[in-house]
């Protein structure tokens, strides 16, 4: 790795630890308001019947934004070979191998990657990005929708997708998620981790990977127990005041942009991880030179 690659990896280091530690107080600031959120759960039923006809849309309404999700969906699940290679590295940062020899993380006979986030979550919403158009190289997304991260957190209303509902398949992986929480600070908890979900976490998402005052920060993404994420690979505010639109046509059409550099470059290390647990399956992604410039950020 040459003087200006390290330089590269250093900064997007110290740019993850200033995130974790803005995540952290976030995280902190979020488990105080569930402590609170049940006292005002009747409160906001009745608020909500109040105002539910005012926020009913028109038929035709709801039509059109189904059918724009569902564009902007097949865009992200299908970006050129061509834009990926182009972008390489990338400016990502890249994943942390596991310490230690480990199996291979199964599931259903097949490897396994493991997403545990939650929608008001800024770094999960820049991360769900990279995650979706990396996985889409194996297998076949349906049912993703639209969100925004919470608006009183860092990097208020940063566009992403939310995996909660969603369908994955792939002859090659299996891929996990789980989205814990809704998409306010305080809101209801989504889904709740297994026990082997939860173990991974204690041993991955804890020590020595991330301090101890961090242990089960969001995201949290695991490659087969090979490789693991712990935060966005990019900042966030990379994203601000973006359309889904918009992020959908500058990492399919714009290599050069900083869109494209960050969350191609971040799905190209995820990719690189993953051809590792398939053994170079399929041969078609894992021998393209996005895959080889993705193994630079493993």
């Amino acid at each position: 790795m040459g003087k200006a690659d390290r330089i590269r990896q250093r900064n997007a280091r110290e740019r993850i630890a200033a995130q974790q530690a803005a995540a952290r107080r976030v995280e902190a600031r979020r488990r105080t308001l569930l402590a609170f959120g049940s006292v005002f759960a009747v409160l906001a039923v009745v608020v909500g019947l109040i105002v539910a006809k005012s926020l009913v849309k028109p038929p035709k309404a709801d039509a059109a934004v189904a059918t724009s999700a569902k564009l902007i969906a097949a865009e992200i699940t299908s970006v050129p070979a061509a834009t990926l290679n182009a972008v390489g590295r990338g400016d990502a940062a890249a994943l942390t191998p596991t310490k230690g020899s480990h199996a291979v993380l199964t599931s259903g006979g097949k490897p396994e990657i493991l997403f545990v986030g939650a929608e008001y979550c800024p770094y999960c919403a820049a991360e769900r990005w990279a995650l979706a158009v990396a996985l889409s190289r194996f297998g076949t997304f349906t049912g993703l929708h639209f969100i925004h991260s919470s608006s009183t957190d860092v990097y208020p209303d940063t566009p992403t997708l939310s995996f909660y509902g969603a369908t994955y398949t792939s002859k090659y992986v299996d891929f996990q998620p789980v989205e814990m929480y809704g998409l306010v600070d305080n809101g209801k908890i989504l889904q709740e981790p297994n026990a082997a979900q939860s173990a991974l976490m204690s041993k991955f998402d804890a020590p020595p990977y991330v301090q101890s005052s961090q242990s089960g920060s969001f995201p949290f993404v695991d490659v087969g127990n090979q490789y693991i994420d712990i935060g966005a690979q990019y900042i966030p505010g990379d994203l601000a005041k973006l359309t889904w639109g918009q992020v959908a046509t500058e990492l399919r059409n714009d290599p050069s942009s900083t869109v494209a550099k960050d969350i191609d470059g971040a799905a190209n290390s995820i990719t690189a991880a993953i051809c590792k647990i398939t053994k170079d399956a399929p041969a078609a992604v894992c021998n393209s030179s996005a895959d080889k410039a993705g193994e630079g950020l493993l």
